[in-house]
Protein backbone atom coordinates (compact mmCIF):
# COMPACT_ATOMS: atom_id res chain seq x y z
CA UNK A 1 0.00 0.00 0.00
CA UNK A 2 1.42 3.90 -0.83
CA UNK A 3 1.68 6.19 1.68
CA UNK A 4 -1.13 8.38 -0.62
CA UNK A 5 -3.92 4.97 -0.59
CA UNK A 6 -3.04 5.26 3.39
CA UNK A 7 -3.86 8.83 3.64
CA UNK A 8 -6.82 8.21 1.61
CA UNK A 9 -8.49 5.78 3.73
CA UNK A 10 -7.37 7.77 6.73
CA UNK A 11 -9.49 10.94 5.95
CA UNK A 12 -12.30 8.99 5.78
CA UNK A 13 -12.21 7.57 9.40
CA UNK A 14 -13.47 9.71 11.54
CA UNK A 15 -16.62 10.65 9.56
CA UNK A 16 -17.21 6.57 9.69
CA UNK A 17 -16.50 6.19 13.33
CA UNK A 18 -19.21 5.13 15.58
CA UNK A 19 -21.47 5.02 12.47
CA UNK A 20 -23.74 1.97 11.85
CA UNK A 21 -23.01 0.33 8.32
CA UNK A 22 -25.63 -3.05 7.69
CA UNK A 23 -23.70 -5.30 5.59
CA UNK A 24 -25.93 -7.53 3.89
CA UNK A 25 -24.58 -11.12 2.55
CA UNK A 26 -25.42 -13.04 -0.64
CA UNK A 27 -25.51 -16.61 0.74
CA UNK A 28 -23.07 -17.94 -2.38
CA UNK A 29 -20.23 -15.77 -1.35
CA UNK A 30 -19.85 -18.20 1.35
CA UNK A 31 -19.04 -20.69 -0.97
CA UNK A 32 -15.68 -18.38 -2.59
CA UNK A 33 -12.53 -18.37 -2.30
CA UNK A 34 -12.41 -14.69 -1.48
CA UNK A 35 -15.14 -14.92 1.31
CA UNK A 36 -12.46 -15.46 4.47
CA UNK A 37 -10.89 -12.11 2.65
CA UNK A 38 -14.29 -10.51 2.80
CA UNK A 39 -15.09 -11.09 6.69
CA UNK A 40 -11.92 -9.77 7.48
CA UNK A 41 -12.43 -6.33 5.43
CA UNK A 42 -15.56 -6.80 7.72
CA UNK A 43 -13.29 -6.94 10.90
CA UNK A 44 -11.32 -4.12 9.66
CA UNK A 45 -14.33 -2.30 9.87
CA UNK A 46 -15.18 -3.30 13.48
CA UNK A 47 -11.99 -2.00 14.13
CA UNK A 48 -11.80 1.23 13.05
CA UNK A 49 -14.93 1.77 15.51
CA UNK A 50 -17.42 1.56 12.93
CA UNK A 51 -20.32 -0.84 13.87
CA UNK A 52 -21.14 -3.22 11.88
CA UNK A 53 -25.07 -5.57 11.59
CA UNK A 54 -24.69 -8.34 9.11
CA UNK A 55 -27.10 -9.74 7.86
CA UNK A 56 -27.32 -12.48 5.22
CA UNK A 57 -29.13 -14.45 2.26
CA UNK A 58 -29.71 -18.03 1.71
CA UNK A 59 -30.90 -18.32 -1.57
CA UNK A 60 -27.75 -20.35 -3.10
CA UNK A 61 -27.64 -22.73 0.29
CA UNK A 62 -31.50 -23.49 -0.38
CA UNK A 63 -30.87 -24.73 -4.11
CA UNK A 64 -28.40 -26.85 -3.25
CA UNK A 65 -30.16 -28.53 -0.59
CA UNK A 66 -33.15 -28.44 -2.91
CA UNK A 67 -31.52 -30.45 -5.53
CA UNK A 68 -29.90 -32.28 -3.00
CA UNK A 69 -33.36 -33.98 -1.33
CA UNK A 70 -35.40 -33.67 -4.69
CA UNK A 71 -37.20 -31.42 -3.73
CA UNK A 72 -39.39 -28.35 -5.49
CA UNK A 73 -38.34 -25.19 -3.81
CA UNK A 74 -40.83 -22.61 -4.38
CA UNK A 75 -39.69 -19.37 -3.22
CA UNK A 76 -35.25 -19.80 -3.10
CA UNK A 77 -35.05 -15.62 -1.90
CA UNK A 78 -37.83 -15.36 -0.05
CA UNK A 79 -40.07 -13.41 -2.51
CA UNK A 80 -42.96 -15.85 -3.48
CA UNK A 81 -44.81 -17.88 -1.70
CA UNK A 82 -43.03 -20.43 0.76
CA UNK A 83 -44.38 -23.46 1.17
CA UNK A 84 -44.25 -26.09 3.96
CA UNK A 85 -41.46 -28.26 2.38
CA UNK A 86 -39.79 -25.37 1.38
CA UNK A 87 -39.46 -23.50 4.66
CA UNK A 88 -38.23 -27.18 6.09
CA UNK A 89 -35.38 -26.31 3.40
CA UNK A 90 -34.76 -22.93 4.46
CA UNK A 91 -34.43 -23.62 7.88
CA UNK A 92 -31.90 -27.00 7.68
CA UNK A 93 -29.96 -24.85 5.48
CA UNK A 94 -30.33 -21.18 7.34
CA UNK A 95 -29.24 -23.09 10.47
CA UNK A 96 -26.05 -24.63 9.25
CA UNK A 97 -25.40 -21.28 7.08
CA UNK A 98 -25.28 -19.61 10.46
CA UNK A 99 -23.81 -21.92 12.39
CA UNK A 100 -20.34 -21.97 9.61
CA UNK A 101 -21.13 -18.20 9.78
CA UNK A 102 -20.26 -18.02 13.50
CA UNK A 103 -17.53 -20.26 13.29
CA UNK A 104 -15.59 -18.36 10.29
CA UNK A 105 -16.08 -15.12 12.25
CA UNK A 106 -14.88 -16.16 15.47
CA UNK A 107 -11.75 -17.29 13.92
CA UNK A 108 -11.02 -13.47 13.33
CA UNK A 109 -11.46 -13.11 16.95
CA UNK A 110 -14.99 -10.84 16.29
CA UNK A 111 -17.53 -11.16 19.11
CA UNK A 112 -20.83 -12.27 17.36
CA UNK A 113 -24.45 -12.87 18.14
CA UNK A 114 -27.44 -14.37 16.64
CA UNK A 115 -30.17 -11.75 17.00
CA UNK A 116 -34.17 -12.14 16.65
CA UNK A 117 -34.90 -8.70 16.88
CA UNK A 118 -37.69 -8.79 13.76
CA UNK A 119 -41.11 -8.94 14.81
CA UNK A 120 -42.80 -10.44 11.34
CA UNK A 121 -46.30 -11.65 10.37
CA UNK A 122 -47.00 -13.99 7.75
CA UNK A 123 -47.09 -12.09 4.14
CA UNK A 124 -50.87 -13.27 3.34
CA UNK A 125 -52.74 -13.47 0.18
CA UNK A 126 -51.59 -11.32 -2.63
CA UNK A 127 -53.06 -11.60 -5.89
CA UNK A 128 -55.02 -14.58 -4.76
CA UNK A 129 -52.21 -16.24 -3.78
CA UNK A 130 -51.50 -17.29 -0.57
CA UNK A 131 -48.29 -16.52 0.48
CA UNK A 132 -48.41 -19.72 2.99
CA UNK A 133 -44.82 -19.58 5.25
CA UNK A 134 -43.11 -16.54 3.40
CA UNK A 135 -43.47 -13.22 6.01
CA UNK A 136 -43.52 -9.39 6.26
CA UNK A 137 -40.93 -7.65 8.60
CA UNK A 138 -43.86 -5.64 11.19
CA UNK A 139 -41.30 -4.79 13.73
CA UNK A 140 -37.48 -4.21 14.39
CA UNK A 141 -36.93 -4.31 18.39
CA UNK A 142 -33.77 -1.78 17.54
CA UNK A 143 -32.82 -1.57 21.43
CA UNK A 144 -31.39 -4.57 21.80
CA UNK A 145 -29.25 -4.26 18.80
CA UNK A 146 -27.45 -1.15 20.06
CA UNK A 147 -26.95 -2.92 22.90
CA UNK A 148 -24.87 -5.60 21.62
CA UNK A 149 -23.54 -2.96 19.12
CA UNK A 150 -22.19 -0.71 21.88
CA UNK A 151 -21.09 -3.72 23.72
CA UNK A 152 -18.65 -4.49 20.58
CA UNK A 153 -21.15 -7.29 19.83
CA UNK A 154 -21.83 -7.48 16.36
CA UNK A 155 -25.29 -8.81 15.39
CA UNK A 156 -26.12 -11.49 13.08
CA UNK A 157 -29.60 -11.72 11.57
CA UNK A 158 -30.64 -15.05 9.18
CA UNK A 159 -33.47 -14.61 6.53
CA UNK A 160 -36.17 -16.12 9.04
CA UNK A 161 -38.64 -14.80 11.57
CA UNK A 162 -41.29 -15.77 14.10
CA UNK A 163 -44.65 -14.65 14.70
CA UNK A 164 -46.87 -14.51 17.75
CA UNK A 165 -47.56 -18.53 17.61
CA UNK A 166 -44.39 -18.90 17.17
CA UNK A 167 -44.12 -20.18 13.14
CA UNK A 168 -41.35 -19.82 11.65
CA UNK A 169 -41.33 -17.47 8.36
CA UNK A 170 -38.68 -16.64 5.38
CA UNK A 171 -37.92 -13.46 4.88
CA UNK A 172 -35.82 -11.63 2.20
CA UNK A 173 -32.24 -10.37 3.49
CA UNK A 174 -32.52 -7.25 1.47
CA UNK A 175 -35.36 -6.28 3.08
CA UNK A 176 -34.06 -7.15 6.72
CA UNK A 177 -31.10 -5.47 5.83
CA UNK A 178 -33.36 -2.20 4.70
CA UNK A 179 -35.50 -3.00 8.05
CA UNK A 180 -32.87 -3.15 10.29
CA UNK A 181 -31.16 0.13 8.79
CA UNK A 182 -34.14 1.86 9.04
CA UNK A 183 -34.60 1.43 12.75
CA UNK A 184 -31.26 1.80 13.82
CA UNK A 185 -30.95 4.96 11.63
CA UNK A 186 -27.42 3.91 9.99
CA UNK A 187 -25.46 5.28 7.65
CA UNK A 188 -24.91 3.24 5.13
CA UNK A 189 -26.61 -0.02 3.53
CA UNK A 190 -24.06 -2.54 1.65
CA UNK A 191 -25.34 -5.08 -0.24
CA UNK A 192 -22.13 -7.74 -1.10
CA UNK A 193 -23.72 -9.36 -4.09
CA UNK A 194 -22.70 -12.02 -6.29
CA UNK A 195 -22.12 -9.86 -8.85
CA UNK A 196 -21.85 -6.06 -9.71
CA UNK A 197 -24.44 -3.94 -11.43
CA UNK A 198 -23.22 -2.85 -15.13
CA UNK A 199 -25.19 -0.68 -17.70
CA UNK A 200 -26.61 -2.52 -20.92
CA UNK A 201 -22.85 -1.37 -22.58
CA UNK A 202 -20.83 -2.87 -19.59
CA UNK A 203 -19.48 0.19 -17.72
CA UNK A 204 -20.00 -0.23 -14.24
CA UNK A 205 -22.93 2.03 -13.11
CA UNK A 206 -20.92 3.93 -10.47
CA UNK A 207 -23.72 6.20 -8.70
CA UNK A 208 -27.63 5.93 -8.93
CA UNK A 209 -30.29 8.41 -7.61
CA UNK A 210 -33.17 6.72 -5.67
CA UNK A 211 -35.35 8.04 -8.77
CA UNK A 212 -32.85 6.17 -10.83
CA UNK A 213 -32.98 3.27 -8.95
CA UNK A 214 -36.29 2.98 -8.89
CA UNK A 215 -36.87 3.06 -12.21
CA UNK A 216 -34.07 0.46 -13.20
CA UNK A 217 -35.98 -1.94 -10.98
CA UNK A 218 -38.92 -1.59 -12.45
CA UNK A 219 -37.77 -1.89 -16.08
CA UNK A 220 -39.30 -5.76 -16.79
CA UNK A 221 -37.14 -5.98 -20.30
CA UNK A 222 -33.90 -5.41 -18.23
CA UNK A 223 -31.14 -8.14 -18.44
CA UNK A 224 -30.22 -7.02 -14.88
CA UNK A 225 -29.85 -10.61 -12.55
CA UNK A 226 -33.42 -10.35 -10.36
CA UNK A 227 -31.12 -10.65 -7.27
CA UNK A 228 -29.81 -7.09 -8.13
CA UNK A 229 -33.36 -5.72 -9.00
CA UNK A 230 -34.18 -6.93 -5.14
CA UNK A 231 -31.31 -4.82 -3.99
CA UNK A 232 -32.40 -2.08 -6.50
CA UNK A 233 -35.62 -2.01 -5.01
CA UNK A 234 -34.87 -2.11 -1.31
CA UNK A 235 -31.86 0.35 -1.42
CA UNK A 236 -34.46 2.94 -3.53
CA UNK A 237 -36.97 2.04 -0.34
CA UNK A 238 -33.71 2.59 2.37
CA UNK A 239 -32.78 6.11 1.09
CA UNK A 240 -36.53 7.17 0.96
CA UNK A 241 -36.31 6.34 4.89
CA UNK A 242 -32.97 8.45 4.88
CA UNK A 243 -30.23 6.24 4.73
CA UNK A 244 -27.76 8.33 3.41
CA UNK A 245 -26.30 5.65 1.33
CA UNK A 246 -26.70 2.75 -0.25
CA UNK A 247 -24.05 0.46 -1.82
CA UNK A 248 -24.05 -2.58 -4.10
CA UNK A 249 -20.46 -4.04 -4.41
CA UNK A 250 -19.51 -7.27 -6.23
CA UNK A 251 -18.26 -9.77 -3.60
CA UNK A 252 -15.99 -11.74 -5.68
CA UNK A 253 -13.74 -8.81 -5.69
CA UNK A 254 -10.68 -8.68 -3.75
CA UNK A 255 -10.78 -6.60 -0.80
CA UNK A 256 -13.92 -4.83 -2.44
CA UNK A 257 -15.41 -3.30 0.86
CA UNK A 258 -12.77 -1.40 1.65
CA UNK A 259 -12.24 -0.48 -2.08
CA UNK A 260 -15.61 0.90 -2.01
CA UNK A 261 -16.02 2.54 0.98
CA UNK A 262 -12.42 4.15 1.54
CA UNK A 263 -12.20 6.53 -2.13
CA UNK A 264 -13.90 9.07 -3.63
CA UNK A 265 -15.98 6.53 -6.58
CA UNK A 266 -15.27 3.11 -5.13
CA UNK A 267 -15.45 -0.11 -7.04
CA UNK A 268 -19.47 -0.68 -6.97
CA UNK A 269 -23.04 1.39 -7.27
CA UNK A 270 -23.96 3.81 -4.87
CA UNK A 271 -27.28 4.96 -4.91
CA UNK A 272 -28.04 8.35 -3.04
CA UNK A 273 -31.01 10.19 -1.53
CA UNK A 274 -28.94 13.71 -0.91
CA UNK A 275 -27.12 15.35 -3.52
CA UNK A 276 -24.03 13.52 -3.62
CA UNK A 277 -22.46 15.33 -6.11
CA UNK A 278 -22.27 19.13 -6.62
CA UNK A 279 -21.31 21.58 -8.72
CA UNK A 280 -20.77 24.92 -6.28
CA UNK A 281 -18.54 28.20 -6.38
CA UNK A 282 -14.96 28.04 -5.87
CA UNK A 283 -13.57 29.50 -2.70
CA UNK A 284 -10.17 30.65 -1.96
CA UNK A 285 -9.04 27.77 -0.14
CA UNK A 286 -9.99 25.36 -3.50
CA UNK A 287 -7.11 27.55 -5.31
CA UNK A 288 -4.19 24.90 -4.39
CA UNK A 289 -6.60 22.06 -5.07
CA UNK A 290 -7.41 23.67 -8.61
CA UNK A 291 -3.91 24.27 -9.36
CA UNK A 292 -2.86 20.60 -8.53
CA UNK A 293 -5.42 19.25 -10.53
CA UNK A 294 -5.07 20.45 -13.51
CA UNK A 295 -1.35 20.54 -13.66
CA UNK A 296 -1.25 16.94 -15.09
CA UNK A 297 -3.42 18.99 -18.59
CA UNK A 298 -1.53 22.14 -18.29
CA UNK A 299 1.73 19.41 -19.01
CA UNK A 300 -0.32 17.97 -21.53
CA UNK A 301 -0.53 21.29 -23.03
CA UNK A 302 -4.71 20.60 -22.90
CA UNK A 303 -4.94 23.72 -20.73
CA UNK A 304 -3.08 26.98 -20.10
CA UNK A 305 -1.25 27.59 -16.73
CA UNK A 306 -2.87 29.35 -14.69
CA UNK A 307 -1.44 31.01 -11.33
CA UNK A 308 -2.93 31.50 -7.78
CA UNK A 309 -2.99 34.89 -8.32
CA UNK A 310 -4.66 34.40 -11.77
CA UNK A 311 -7.31 32.45 -10.24
CA UNK A 312 -8.03 34.55 -7.21
CA UNK A 313 -8.21 37.56 -9.33
CA UNK A 314 -11.27 35.59 -11.00
CA UNK A 315 -12.45 33.04 -8.71
CA UNK A 316 -15.86 34.43 -8.78
CA UNK A 317 -15.66 32.70 -12.49
CA UNK A 318 -14.65 29.24 -11.42
CA UNK A 319 -16.79 26.72 -10.42
CA UNK A 320 -15.64 23.15 -8.31
CA UNK A 321 -17.40 19.54 -9.11
CA UNK A 322 -17.31 17.66 -5.87
CA UNK A 323 -17.96 13.98 -5.00
CA UNK A 324 -18.52 13.38 -1.13
CA UNK A 325 -16.93 16.66 0.03
CA UNK A 326 -14.12 15.82 -2.79
CA UNK A 327 -12.76 18.29 -5.63
CA UNK A 328 -12.63 16.63 -8.88
CA UNK A 329 -13.03 18.87 -11.30
CA UNK A 330 -13.78 22.35 -12.63
CA UNK A 331 -14.75 25.05 -15.33
CA UNK A 332 -14.57 28.63 -15.32
CA UNK A 333 -17.59 30.65 -17.13
CA UNK A 334 -16.28 34.26 -18.13
CA UNK A 335 -17.97 37.36 -19.29
CA UNK A 336 -17.15 39.58 -21.95
CA UNK A 337 -19.04 42.62 -23.26
CA UNK A 338 -19.33 42.48 -27.45
CA UNK A 339 -17.27 45.45 -29.27
CA UNK A 340 -20.35 47.15 -30.24
CA UNK A 341 -21.87 46.82 -26.40
CA UNK A 342 -25.18 45.48 -28.00
CA UNK A 343 -24.37 42.39 -25.67
CA UNK A 344 -22.80 40.05 -23.77
CA UNK A 345 -20.37 36.34 -24.34
CA UNK A 346 -19.52 33.82 -22.21
CA UNK A 347 -16.46 31.52 -22.15
CA UNK A 348 -16.36 28.32 -21.00
CA UNK A 349 -12.60 27.74 -19.69
CA UNK A 350 -10.23 25.99 -17.54
CA UNK A 351 -12.93 22.96 -17.98
CA UNK A 352 -11.25 19.57 -15.83
CA UNK A 353 -12.12 16.46 -14.54
CA UNK A 354 -9.53 14.47 -12.74
CA UNK A 355 -8.32 11.60 -14.66
CA UNK A 356 -9.45 9.05 -12.13
CA UNK A 357 -13.29 9.88 -12.50
CA UNK A 358 -13.08 10.65 -16.52
CA UNK A 359 -15.94 8.82 -18.87
CA UNK A 360 -18.24 9.22 -16.15
CA UNK A 361 -20.53 12.18 -18.01
CA UNK A 362 -18.45 14.79 -15.26
CA UNK A 363 -17.13 16.91 -18.23
CA UNK A 364 -20.90 16.71 -19.92
CA UNK A 365 -22.54 17.69 -16.01
CA UNK A 366 -19.97 21.06 -16.07
CA UNK A 367 -19.81 22.23 -19.53
CA UNK A 368 -24.34 21.75 -19.09
CA UNK A 369 -23.96 23.64 -15.61
CA UNK A 370 -21.80 26.49 -17.46
CA UNK A 371 -24.15 26.91 -20.13
CA UNK A 372 -27.08 27.39 -17.52
CA UNK A 373 -24.72 29.91 -15.20
CA UNK A 374 -24.28 31.95 -18.75
CA UNK A 375 -28.49 31.69 -19.58
CA UNK A 376 -28.94 32.86 -16.13
CA UNK A 377 -26.69 36.00 -16.57
CA UNK A 378 -28.89 36.87 -19.38
CA UNK A 379 -26.09 35.82 -22.38
CA UNK A 380 -27.24 33.94 -25.36
CA UNK A 381 -23.90 32.74 -27.08
CA UNK A 382 -21.14 30.76 -25.36
CA UNK A 383 -17.56 29.59 -27.06
CA UNK A 384 -14.79 27.78 -25.60
CA UNK A 385 -11.34 27.52 -26.78
CA UNK A 386 -9.76 23.85 -27.13
CA UNK A 387 -6.80 22.30 -28.71
CA UNK A 388 -7.82 18.94 -28.16
CA UNK A 389 -11.29 18.53 -26.79
CA UNK A 390 -12.65 20.19 -29.77
CA UNK A 391 -14.26 16.80 -30.84
CA UNK A 392 -15.91 16.79 -27.48
CA UNK A 393 -17.48 19.81 -27.45
CA UNK A 394 -18.70 19.27 -31.20
CA UNK A 395 -20.14 15.61 -30.64
CA UNK A 396 -21.01 15.36 -27.39
CA UNK A 397 -22.21 18.77 -26.89
CA UNK A 398 -23.35 20.46 -29.55
CA UNK A 399 -20.87 23.22 -30.72
CA UNK A 400 -19.99 24.37 -33.45
CA UNK A 401 -16.32 25.39 -35.30
CA UNK A 402 -16.50 29.26 -35.35
CA UNK A 403 -13.41 31.73 -35.83
CA UNK A 404 -11.51 33.98 -33.98
CA UNK A 405 -13.15 36.99 -34.52
CA UNK A 406 -16.46 36.13 -32.43
CA UNK A 407 -14.33 37.11 -29.44
CA UNK A 408 -14.25 40.59 -28.39
CA UNK A 409 -11.52 42.32 -29.47
CA UNK A 410 -9.27 42.02 -25.76
CA UNK A 411 -9.82 38.60 -25.83
CA UNK A 412 -8.89 38.19 -29.48
CA UNK A 413 -5.73 39.93 -28.55
CA UNK A 414 -5.11 36.88 -25.43
CA UNK A 415 -5.80 34.40 -28.08
CA UNK A 416 -3.49 35.90 -30.98
CA UNK A 417 -0.24 36.46 -28.29
CA UNK A 418 -0.90 32.96 -26.20
CA UNK A 419 0.30 31.31 -30.21
CA UNK A 420 -1.70 27.70 -28.96
CA UNK A 421 -3.94 28.54 -32.02
CA UNK A 422 -6.74 26.92 -29.94
CA UNK A 423 -9.83 25.99 -32.11
CA UNK A 424 -13.10 27.98 -31.52
CA UNK A 425 -16.09 26.56 -31.08
CA UNK A 426 -19.31 28.26 -30.05
CA UNK A 427 -22.81 27.55 -29.52
CA UNK A 428 -26.06 29.44 -29.25
CA UNK A 429 -27.67 29.18 -26.25
CA UNK A 430 -31.35 30.73 -27.04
Amino acid sequence: MRFEDLRGILRYVPQFRDRIFVIALDGALMRQPNFTNLLQDVAVLQSLNIEVVLVFGARAQIIELSEKRGISATSVDGMGRTDAATIELAVEAIARQTSELVAQLSVLELCVAVSNALAVHPAGVIEGVDQEFTGRIERVDAEPLRVMLKADIMPILPPLGYDGRGTTLRLNSDSVAVEVAIALKAAKVIFVSETGLSAINGQRLAQLSVAEARDLAKRKESEIDVNLLSKLRYGSLACSEGIPRVHIVDGTQEEVLLAELFSNEGVGTMIHADEYQQIRKARGSDVPSLITMMQQSVDDAALVQRSRSQIMSRINDFFVLELDSHPVGSVAVHTYETDDGTGRLAEIACLYVRRSHKNQGHRQKLVAFAEETARQRGIERIFALSTQAFRFFEEKMGYTVATPDIMPAARRADYDKSGRNSKVLMKDLR
